[in-house]
């Protein structure tokens, strides 16, 4: 959390899908709304009280930070102060109602260490900057803790235990590296120098005095259209496909000798027009020359790859299934919320519209 403001006063704390989704069919039931009821999620009354308290701090907020809100009462005040509010108590209530479905707690402790933990990437050490920040904001410690760090814990805590539910597993990983082998290869790799030439008599020129001994490194200088870039011409070469010009990449690997210098090599027309536009005199050459051998590739063990894989899975498998998991137990919170007259959130004029639905 680099800052509380945002997070606490401007249009909320917004929280992810991943984790704003957090709850299950929830055997709770929704209370009745009071008098004095803004929303109800489950058992959990939002008042108006806590409501008011938030618009009061959202306005010192908007006082400290030059801000001018819409007048209150007016539809732009209810949709840009009052609605964004709402709907931030009402998704830290789900969250909450999630995390005790679930058996989440988070410790007094635990959030008192969050807490520190984030004032202390905020203001360093200098706890006199925190309190005239609170002072500044209209703020309470309780405050950043209810409204902020609380809800913040609880949600990594439900996406962390939905996971276990959806672990992947040995075999999976096992599974996929066997059908997936031909990824996990290396390639052929190979040091050389290099030299790009604009055209056949520079590069005849440079593959002359470098088979004479000239030093590389003044040839490149002299010859090569990117000595600017490369001042040396060294280069570890792979054999991978497409990784390397292909005239370039055959000449490599194919039957040049380490400590051999190539005669000119013509650079492909397509990649001349790609890469060398206005460069070439009318056709570049390579000349290159084989510092050592070729180091064959292989195949890597699955042992190798395991955690690539398990990181690759949990993206695809894994996050598909959390991701399902998650819209059924939103759609259980939606049912157990409900609002006062005239704080639910605006619906869509067209339920079949591409717009974004609110998640209360």
């Amino acid at each position: 959390m680099r800052r509380f403001a945002p997070l606490l006063l401007t249009l909320a704390v917004v929280v992810s899908l991943a984790v704003a989704c957090g709850g299950g069919s929830s055997s709770s039931s929704t209370a009745k709304l009071a008098s004095d009821d803004v929303a109800v999620v489950g058992p959990i009354h939002i008042t108006k009280g806590d409501l008011d308290h938030q618009i009061a701090l959202r306005v010192k907020a908007a006082q400290v930070q030059k801000q001018k809100l819409p007048a209150a009462g007016s539809a732009t005040y209810q949709s840009q102060v009052v609605d964004p509010i709402v709907q931030r108590l009402v998704t830290n209530a789900q969250v909450q109602n999630i995390a005790d479905e679930l058996n989440i707690k988070a410790s007094p402790d635990e959030v008192t260490a969050q807490l520190n933990k984030a004032v202390s990437a905020q203001f360093g050490n200098d706890k006199s900057k925190y309190e005239a920040y609170l002072k500044q904001y209209g703020l309470t410690e309780e405050d950043i803790k209810q409204q902020a760090i609380l809800p913040s814990l609880l949600e990594n805590k439900i996406v962390n235990k939905l996971k276990t539910q959806y672990a992947v597993t040995d075999k999976q990983l096992q599974a996929y590296y066997d059908s997936h082998k031909s990824t996990y290869k290396t390639p052929d790799t190979r040091k050389v120098h290099y030299i790009l030439a604009k055209d056949q008599a520079d590069a005849q020129a440079a593959a002359a005095a470098a088979k004479n001994g000239t030093s590389f490194a003044s040839l490149v200088k002299k010859y090569s259209l990117d000595a600017k870039n490369n001042a040396s011409g060294a280069l570890s070469a792979t054999s991978t496909p497409g990784s390397l010009e292909t005239n370039f990449q055959n000449a490599v690997f194919q039957g040049l000798q380490t400590g051999d210098v190539s005669d000119p090599v013509q650079v492909d027309a397509t990649y001349a027009q790609q890469q060398l536009a206005g460069k070439c005199k009318p056709t570049c050459y390579f000349v290159i020359k084989a510092d050592d051998d070729i180091v064959k590739g292989g195949q890597q063990s699955f042992s190798q790859v395991k955690s690539q894989i398990q990181s690759t899975l949990e993206q695809t498998v894994q996050s598909g299934k959390l991701q399902k998991r998650i819209q059924q137990l939103l759609a259980a919170q939606k049912k157990l919320t409900k609002y006062a007259p005239g704080f639910a959130p605006a619906q869509p004029a067209n339920p079949n519209s591409t717009g974004t639905t609110p998640t209360t």
